[in-house]
């Protein structure tokens, strides 16, 4: 999976959010589960 610049990542567990400022690969992890988009292109 890739990340793209501006996406907005959540967390189901701790609610902590993430903003991309630099795309790349692999996938977005906290609290051990992978976090899920919520905006962006």
């Amino acid at each position: 999976m890739a990340t793209k610049k501006e996406q907005v990542y959540k967390c189901q567990v701790c609610t902590n959010v993430v903003k991309v400022v630099e795309e790349g690969v692999g996938t977005l992890v906290c609290c051990n589960k992978p976090m899920e988009l919520q905006s962006g292109k």
